[in-house]
This record gives structure tokens, C-alpha cells and sequence, in this order.
């Protein structure tokens, strides 16, 4: 109550309240304390993400991901497509490589031997390759329920190709059959295994990976360049350090004294509380501009001290041409005495 509140969400009406994300976060905060006091302890971890949001850092790596989040989407929209097309590759071409080791549940074990005799090549399961099958059965050193066929359907190769592709550091070549030179699908085995890890894993996987780590340094840049603003620049009139140089008053000094930021807030803040009734000429003209979100009021690209000191510099000029006029007057008269004595000489 006491953040909407001061934020004045309450007087901005209905539409403004939806729209205020922080109105809306905290409300969200409210809702998941209220769940773990009357519904499971477990919501009260969420309350964690919090950091996130109170930290600016954590915030910036969140956004590095949201900010560009239509070309990360449209990536791995990409990456969905190359997996895809290299499911429908194995499940015409290369079925019979996906062969991978499971741990089944013990009450499932039963199961699994019927699902293997059902696979068997011509009617029972040989621990080799036979030589009049399309296929390879699982090897020896296994036990038959430790092994299972995962390219039968289409689905199954999504799926597949999806999960394990994607998490192996080598592509999709890590988990399939490891295939023998002399069988006549080995070249393309090594073309399919070499395809998927150079564009799937190497390309595809680092483009998402270079938008996102762009998208941080953009966002540390960002934040640098708004911390040398706020030390090199007054925050009121934008004046910049160097104007400063030389001059009778520092740069420090003015935005300590001259051009307080806190000073203007607090202004502001007592023309919003102060009765309209009370308040004086400059306090008036102020309330009018704060109400029309205009700023003309603040004194952009001057100050009082580089105006003074500028009329100084004037002044001191003047003087200085004055000096020199009056010296160069009694010179004029002391050559104009001197030639009308020459005169009276001839």
C-alpha cells in the first residue's frame, strides 16, 4: 500500500493500475506469500526470484535474454526445423542406429523382454549381427532389457533427435548405434553425424548464444555510459565537467550547492503536497509546469555562477579597453603639445 501509494497509482485510475508493472508485481508477491500461508510452504521459494528483481546485475542478465527475444525465438525456431528434417533423415535412412541404453523400473523389466521379442529379427534374439537382417540387435556384453529401439515412429526420432542432439556436445552421433566400415550406410552415417554437430550444434546453438552474450555487453555498455553521464554532467542543466575548469566555482561544488538534484526533487515534492492556495508566484508557475510535463522551468545549459562569472569577464574587459583608451588619449596630447612647439620653433 505504501509503494502504490507514494507512486500515486491509486489517483491514475483503473487502466493505469493494469498497466503499472511494479503495481502488478507486487500484487504477484502478495498473492504467492498468501499461498504459502494457506497452500503449501513450497510457493515461499519463489519468493526468491526477488534478488533478480532488487539486483541490478541479475536483472540485466534476464533482460539480456527478453530484450532480444524475437531473434532468440526465431533461432531456435530454426533449430527446431534442422531437427526436424534430421528426425525425418533417420527415420527413412538410419532407423536401425537408433539403438539406446535405458534402466528400466523392476516391475518393468518383464515388459521390456516382450517389447525386445517382439523387435527380434526373425523370431528370436541373436547377440550378433546377422547377416540377413536390416538391423543390428543389441550387443552381447548387455542384458536384453537394458536396450531399446527409439526411431520406430516418426515421433519417436523427434523426440529423440530433440532430447539427446541437442544435449551432447558431439549432436546426435553420441547416443546412436556406432556403426561398422564395412556396413554400406557408413559413409552416410559419418555425413548425417558430421552435418548435425557442424550446423546444429556448432552454428544454430551458438548464434542463440551470441545474441544473448551481445545482448549482456550491450547492457554493461549501456550501464557505464549512464555512470560516466551522472559523474561528467550536472543532472539539471547538463552542463559538462569542463565548463567548469578554471572557473571560481568546481564542478563538485556546483552540483553539491547550486544544482542539488535532491534539492529539486524535494521541491517538487512540496509544490504536490502544498495547498494551491498557499503558494507563491514561483511555486505557481512550477505546478503549471509540472502538471503540462514541461520541464522549461529547469535551467538547461546555464548556471548562476558561469553567468556571474562571464559578467565579470565583461567588466574586467571593459576596464582593460578603458585603461588602454585613456593611455593612448595622453599619448595623442603629449605628440600634439610636442608638434605645435615644433610650429612656433619655425
Amino acid at each position: 500500500v505504501s509503494f502504490v501509494g507514494n507512486r500515486g497509482t491509486f489517483i491514475r485510475g483503473y487502466k493505469a493500475m493494469i498497466m503499472d508493472v511494479e503495481f502488478l508485481y507486487h500484487v504477484g508477491y502478495i498473492v504467492t506469500s498468501v499461498l504459502g500461508l494457506f497452500v503449501h510452504e513450497l510457493f515461499y521459494s519463489i519468493l526468491l526470484f526477488d534478488l533478480i528483481y532488487r539486483e541490478e546485475t541479475l536483472f540485466n542478465v534476464i533482460k539480456s535474454v527478453t530484450r532480444n527475444g524475437r531473434s532468440i525465438l526465431l533461432t531456435a525456431l530454426l533449430a527446431l526445423i534442422l531437427v526436424y528434417l534430421f528426425s525425418i533423415v533417420g527415420f527413412l535412412f538410419l532407423k536401425d542406429d537408433f539403438i539406446l541404453e535405458v534402466d528400466r523400473l523392476p516391475d518393468s523389466k518383464a515388459k521390456g523382454r516382450a517389447v525386445l521379442r517382439a523387435v527380434g529379427c526373425c523370431g528370436m534374439l541373436q547377440m550378433k549381427i546377422l547377416k540377413h537382417c536390416n538391423y543390428t540387435v543389441v550387443p552381447p556384453e548387455a542384458e536384453p532389457e537394458q536396450w531399446e529401439r527409439a526411431c520406430d515412429t516418426l515421433l519417436m526420432c523427434i523426440v529423440t533427435v530433440l532430447n539427446h542432439g541437442l544435449r551432447n556436445g558431439g549432436g546426435v552421433g553420441d547416443i546412436l548405434r556406432k556403426p561398422s566400415k564395412d556396413e554400406s550406410l557408413f559413409p552416410a552415417r559419418v555425413v548425417y553425424d558430421l552435418l548435425f554437430f557442424f550446423i546444429v550444434i556448432i552454428i544454430v546453438l551458438n548464434l542463440i548464444f551470441g545474441v544473448i552474450i551481445d545482448t549482456f555487453a550491450d547492457l554493461r555498455s549501456e550501464k557505464q555510459k549512464k555512470e560516466e553521464i551522472l559523474k561528467t554532467t550536472c543532472f539539471i542543466c547538463g552542463l559538462e565537467r569542463d565548463k567548469f575548469d578554471n572557473k571560481t566555482v568546481s564542478f563538485e561544488e556546483h552540483i553539491k550547492y547550486e544544482h542539488n538534484m535532491w534539492n529539486y526533487l524535494y521541491f517538487i515534492v512540496l509544490v504536490r503536497v502544498k495547498n494551491k492556495t498557499d503558494y507563491t508566484g514561483p511555486e505557481s508557475y512550477v505546478a503549471q509546469m509540472i502538471k503540462n510535463k514541461n520541464l522549461d522551468w529547469f535551467p538547461r545549459m546555464r548556471a548562476m555562477s558561469l553567468v556571474s562569472n562571464e559578467g565579470e569577464g565583461e567588466q574586467n574587459e571593459i576596464r582593460n579597453l578603458q585603461d588602454k583608451l585613456n593611455t593612448t588619449m595622453k599619448l595623442v596630447s603629449h605628440l600634439t603639445s610636442q608638434l605645435n612647439e615644433l610650429k612656433e620653433q619655425v
